[in-house]
């Protein structure tokens, strides 16, 4: 249980990261383009846990005595299928908002809204994967799903065009979810993050190359240095990198339903910074998010399920 907790506690510092994080996103994106800003925060990102590493082998090997790699065959692999996952679902979904946002199709909120549909497609994959899913866990996924709609979509809910980038975004973070779940159990947390953002920080600096050459340059990537930063050390660094270790003591299921708190914590930052109260809609979502999250994090709705369908079996 405190394992659980603790997990949980990691997911939940992570979530607010992003959420907080989409600021400076979209700060940066008036500077650079999307591929620059995902290939400059991975590097930061990796230098950033370069020392980590080092440090957190040192103080394993003083503990128990017994000399380690830092880099074994299980980690590069690892870090490499999760820094593909993640170089995908972080260039879709920003393709996905840029081009929204440039035909005007639609608005953040609905875009944070399709990518955390993951929240559904992981369940499924767990299912297809051999494991079995709680009760709790479906009736918590429904609520998210809910809860999200009302705090992400204002106006309706239309298809555009950005959209099927968006939806494909998901599935890619679906993805990414079920790998660091298949390989934070073998190999060391940290390690993994690090390879994870050299790998992801290779693949958008090729498309940036390819794609953000209008936009690519020395001043532009100065202008934007403190949301690359941020958005380095803290979405990247920090926040990656809590979601891998915090996923060894959690379920794909529930870290995929609290990491989906991120449309709130985004709520509650673009409230802060832009000094605006939340409309009733939202708080009523925010509810039904935090309700979710306490019906899987709690045994109560197990219980009354089984006690009910146990009674009914009997009869």
């Amino acid at each position: 249980m405190k394992s659980n907790l603790k997990g949980s506690i990691m997911l939940v510092i992570a979530t607010v990261i992003w959420g907080t994080a989409f600021v400076f996103q979209e700060e940066a994106a008036e500077f650079i383009g999307s591929f620059t800003l995902n290939c400059m925060r991975s590097i930061v990102g990796a230098v950033v846990l370069i020392p980590v590493a080092l440090i957190m082998k040192q103080l394993r090997v003083k503990k128990t005595g017994i000399p380690e790699r830092l880099v074994t065959k299980t980690s590069v692999l690892g870090g490499i299928c999760c820094g593909i996952a993640l170089a995908i679902a972080a260039n879709l979904q920003q393709i996905g908002i840029v081009f929204n946002a440039e035909m005007a199709e639609g608005d953040s909120g609905k875009a944070g809204f399709i990518t955390a549909m993951y929240i559904i497609f992981v369940p499924i994959a767990s299912v297809f994967g051999g494991k079995k899913l709680r009760f709790s866990m479906i009736a918590a996924v429904l609520l998210g799903v809910l809860g999200l709609y009302f705090i992400s979509v204002k106006d309706g809910f239309t298809v555009s065009s950005g959209d099927i980038y968006l939806l494909l975004c998901a599935v890619a973070f679906t993805g990414h979810i079920m790998v660091v779940d298949h390989f934070v159990q073998k190999a060391d947390g940290v390690t993994l993050s690090l390879i994870q953002f050299v790998t992801a920080a290779v693949i958008s600096g090729v498309l940036m190359f390819v794609f953000d050459r209008d936009t690519l340059s020395f001043a532009n990537i100065l202008s934007a240095a403190v949301p690359i930063l941020f958005c380095g050390v803290m979405s990247s660094g920090v926040a990656y990198t809590l979601q891998i270790v915090g996923q060894k003591y959690s379920e794909a299921t529930v870290a995929s339903l609290i990491m989906s708190l991120e449309s709130l914590f985004c709520m509650v930052a673009a409230c802060a910074f832009y000094a605006k109260l939340p409309t009733l809609r939202e708080g009523i979502g925010c509810v039904i998010m935090l309700f979710a999250i306490f019906v899987v994090e709690t045994p109560f709705a197990d219980r009354i399920y089984a006690k009910i369908f146990k009674k009914k079996a009997n009869q």
